[in-house]
């Protein structure tokens, strides 16, 4: 079914007449006539009731208009997407995000991308251990939300921007206490069961940062997994407070200040591009969005 019969008689019900209808779209009232009778052959039955003053819908008629009405709302979302797209918007915008980050800080980015490219697809990723970053090397992601350290610049040509931060804590639960005592030097850590996270992707091993071998190791894949072990008493771990907050409150986790160790690591969250990359429109949008937000602060 073609849209211009369609769009005739939407314009023959607002206008009320083919006279009006006939001015609106420059065309003669006789062609809108037969174009609304070849409709009505096609469909077969009248969609109009012509006996009265002012031309109105017949009860199949107006069954016809509901769905017709569905029809050219597509039409319309159609043209706006060919239009889009024609104009470069990317069909799918891949966004990656590491699980130690909230996700929380894309909602505003990506509600612009809502309202501004509804037809490009966003796919939002979460993913463990820097395995965002190697998306972005890789080019398996646009844009992506990790943490960072200065020394990832060195992996690749990265573009990036400082959108928040985290801390990272050292942590026990109150059963290995317990057990164990509270530790209050580097050697007396050193002497408990430690939990890592395995090797991290783009060549990091986790030891180089923490240098503490533990007296057992337990490696997880993500931050999650961690707080779940550390809680079960399982090892001490280092981990972002925003995920403990609660358990820190209620004192099922407890905080460890050893003077000269990782008591308190202040990291950084990035949004992170291939500095070579050109983005599309969407995800340039969402990129000036971060930028705004670093402004404002």
């Amino acid at each position: 079914m073609k849209i211009w019969p369609l769009k005739v008689l939407f314009m023959v019900l607002e206008k009320g007449s083919l006279q009006g209808a006939a001015k609106a779209l420059h065309r003669t009232a006789p062609a809108l006539s037969m174009t609304l009778q070849k409709l009505e052959d096609e469909v077969g039955f009248a969609i109009l009731d012509r006996s009265g003053y002012r031309l109105q819908l017949t009860p199949q008629g107006t069954q016809f208009k509901r769905h017709a009405e569905e029809l050219m709302r597509q039409h319309e979302r159609l043209n706006s997407a060919i239009g889009q797209l024609r104009e470069g918007a990317e069909p799918q915008l891949r966004i990656a995000y590491d699980y130690t980050c909230n996700p929380e800080l894309l909602i505003e980015a990506l509600r612009q991308v809502q309202l501004q490219f509804p037809f490009t697809e966003v796919i939002v990723s979460g993913h463990s251990q820097l395995e965002s970053l190697r998306d972005i090397q890789t080019g398996a992601a646009d844009l992506a939300l990790t943490p960072w350290l200065p020394t990832f610049q060195q992996l690749a040509d990265f573009e990036s921007l400082r959108i928040g931060d985290f801390q990272l804590v050292v942590v026990m639960a109150q059963s290995l206490i317990a057990e164990y005592g509270l530790p209050e030097s580097r050697d007396a850590l050193s002497a408990l069961p430690y939990i890592l996270p395995k090797e991290l992707n783009m060549g990091i091993n986790p030891e180089q940062i923490y240098r503490v071998s533990g007296s057992s190791r337990l490696r997880v894949n993500d931050a999650h997994t961690l707080v779940q072990y550390v809680k079960a008493g399982m090892g001490w771990g280092v981990v972002p407070r925003d995920l403990i907050s609660r358990e820190l409150k209620n004192k099922k986790l407890v905080e460890i200040d050893i003077p000269g160790f990782l008591d308190h690591i202040h990291a950084e969250i990035h949004v992170v591009k291939m500095a070579a990359k050109h983005l599309g429109p969407a995800a340039t949008l969402m990129w000036q969005t971060f930028t705004k937000q670093i402004h404002r602060c």
